[in-house]
């Protein structure tokens, strides 16, 4: 009887139930093209730290003729996508393309690249450490900090970070730091074979030294002068006894500096 009575009507559960499968696939559309725009954003950020570029721009305006590397690669692979050139024109909430989203990019891809160092140091039988420190343009002391091990696949020599050292260049300051960087990177100290630093007291004494500071907890971590300090101190040294040379280098920093 209930079937008769409804006979020729259309039922308002599979309208709806249809409505839901549309709805569901035009979200479903949208979320993949969501991701592969932000997978063209995350070529760039990879593209440009490789190359070692900067990302920014001094005007990074509509009107500015060279917005910065980031954004202008963006917008040269819009050219050839057409999904991205639309979601570059017409995106009023979020094109990709602020300093924010590119500082947000940069640290979401290094604490990738940082989980890969962690999985690659646990499988590592031995562990080295290499550490020197530059002033920059700034005034700014940076500390960098290099490991580098044996894998399966050969020796890896991974970059880890920049530290802002200004306020701490003494040796305990820098060996607390190391110790940290190997902590946060999983790295027991039983696997620290070997130290590399530069030949400044701070760093190479075996006294007081950053040298002697990391041996106190991992003895097996021997000390290797840097060799690109070593052959910079034997030009030094060895233009310092000629008579030419130390003319030359006077005139030039008479004249440069």
């Amino acid at each position: 009887m209930v079937l008769l009575k409804t006979f020729g009507d259309t039922r308002v559960d599979l309208q709806l139930n249809d409505q839901l499968r549309r709805e569901t696939e035009l979200h479903n559309e949208r979320v993949n093209k969501n991701r592969e725009i932000l997978k063209r954003l995350i070529d760039c950020v990879l593209f440009l730290g490789k190359q070692e570029l900067s990302f920014r721009g001094h005007d990074e305006s509509a009107e500015s003729r060279n917005r910065g590397n980031y954004v202008e690669l963006l917008s040269f692979l819009a050219e050839s996508n057409t999904d991205l050139h639309y979601h570059l024109s017409t995106n009023k909430v979020f094109t990709g393309t602020s300093g924010k989203i590119q500082n947000d990019l940069i640290y979401a891809i290094a604490e990738v690249f940082g989980e890969e160092i962690k999985m690659e140091i646990k499988k590592a039988p031995f562990v080295a450490v290499m550490v020197d420190e530059t002033t920059d343009v700034g005034n700014v002391a940076q500390l960098s900090v290099v490991l580098r091990y044996v894998t399966d696949t050969g020796v890896k020599e991974r970059f880890v970070r920049f530290e802002d050292v200004t306020s701490g260049k003494r040796a305990d300051d820098i060996a607390a730091l190391i110790f940290r960087f190997l902590e946060e990177y999983e790295c027991s100290l039983d696997k620290v074979v070997a130290q590399c630093y530069d030949g400044a007291a701070v760093m190479a004494s075996g006294l007081n030294g950053v040298q002697a500071k990391v041996k106190e907890r991992a003895p097996m971590a021997l000390f290797i002068h840097c060799y690109a300090h070593r052959l910079n101190l034997v030009l030094t040294q060895g233009a310092s006894k000629l008579k030419e040379c130390k003319l030359l280098l006077y005139l030039l920093n008479v004249i440069f500096i």
